[in-house]
C-alpha cells in the first residue's frame, strides 16, 4: 500500500514515462514536467542499468534547458548506494525524483527494501514528484511488471511480476514494446491481479498522474488501458504451463496527448 499522507497533505505526482528516443522540443513531456512543479526545481536522477547501457547523457541537457535549477545523479551499482548519507539528504530536498533503468528488476533489486526506498515512499506521500523513465517507470507500481512475452495473447507463466516501490497499489505498468507486443504482457498480469488498472506506455509518451488520481496523457505516443473492473471468465486456475489464458469482458481504451482518464471512477474525462 502507498504510505499514509501526513497531516494536510496531499500526495505528489506519479510520472511514468516511456523511453525516449526523440530530443524535448518534439515531444513537450519535460518542459510540463518542469512546469507542473511551479517552480525552477530541484531533481535527482537514480541510475540502474548496465555497465554497457548507460542513462543518456543529454536528459540532463533537456531538464536543465526547461528550466530546473539543479540535476544531481547518483548511480545505484549495489543496495549500499541505496543507504548513502548523501543519497538520502538529497532526496529529502529534492523537488522531484527521477527513476531510470534499462530493465524494472535491475533497479528493483538495488533499491527494494532500503532506506532509499522508504524514503521515497515518505517523500511522495508529503508531496514530492516521483516519476520513472524507461524500466524506472515500472517500479513506480506496488506490483511491478518486470518482464514478460511479447505477443498479443497471454499465456501461462509468460509474465513476471515483482514488488515495486508501492507507489500506487492501482496499476501496473508496462513501458516496454509497441501496443501490439506488450498487450499480452498486461492481460496475463491482469489475469493475476485483476483489482489493479494495466497502464502500457508508448516511448515519448508519459501519464502524469495527480494527487486527484486523474491521469493526464503528454508527448508523442499513446497509452493503452485496460480495466478488468467487470472481468468475466478466466481459465487461469486449469490452463497448462505456456498455455493460452483466455480472459473475459475487460475495457480498453487508448489515450494520446491531452486525453485525461479517472483511476477512482475508471473513466476517460
Amino acid at each position: 500500500m502507498p504510505a499514509r499522507f501526513g497531516p494536510d497533505k496531499s500526495r505528489g505526482y506519479l510520472i511514468p514515462i516511456g523511453t525516449c528516443v526523440r530530443g524535448t522540443g518534439e515531444t513537450g513531456i519535460f518542459k510540463r514536467l518542469i512546469a507542473l512543479l511551479g517552480q525552477p526545481p530541484n531533481i535527482i536522477m537514480i541510475v540502474a542499468t548496465a555497465a554497457d547501457d548507460n542513462v543518456p547523457d543529454d536528459l540532463d541537457t533537456r531538464l536543465l534547458a526547461n528550466g530546473a535549477r539543479q540535476i544531481l545523479r547518483f548511480v545505484l551499482t549495489s543496495r549500499g548506494d541505496s543507504e548513502q548519507p548523501a543519497t538520502l539528504a538529497a532526496v529529502e530536498r529534492a523537488d522531484l525524483v527521477l527513476l531510470y533503468a534499462d530493465q524494472p528488476l535491475r533497479l528493483s533489486t538495488l533499491l527494494g527494501g532500503t532506506p532509499l526506498a522508504r524514503l521515497l515512499r515518505r517523500r511522495n506521500a508529503e508531496g514530492m514528484a516521483v516519476g520513472g523513465i524507461a524500466g524506472g517507470a515500472a517500479i513506480l507500481a506496488e506490483h511491478m511488471l518486470a518482464g514478460g512475452a511479447h505477443g498479443p495473447t497471454p499465456r501461462m507463466g509468460s509474465v513476471t511480476l515483482a514488488p515495486g516501490l508501492g507507489l500506487s497499489n492501482r496499476l501496473v505498468i508496462d513501458q516496454g514494446g509497441a501496443s501490439a507486443d506488450r498487450l499480452g504482457r498486461l492481460l496475463g498480469a491482469l489475469a493475476l491481479n485483476p483489482f489493479a488498472l494495466g497502464i502500457g506506455i508508448d516511448p515519448d509518451t508519459a501519464a502524469f498522474i495527480g494527487p486527484d488520481n486523474v491521469m493526464d496523457v503528454a508527448g508523442q505516443g499513446g497509452i493503452t488501458v485496460v480495466d478488468p473492473a467487470d472481468v468475466g471468465h478466466s481459465n487461469l486456475a486449469d490452463a497448462s504451463p505456456s498455455a493460452p489464458i483466455s480472459i473475459t469482458n475487460l475495457r480498453l481504451h487508448v489515450l494520446v496527448h491531452g486525453a485525461r482518464y479517472d483511476l477512482d471512477f475508471r473513466r476517460p474525462l
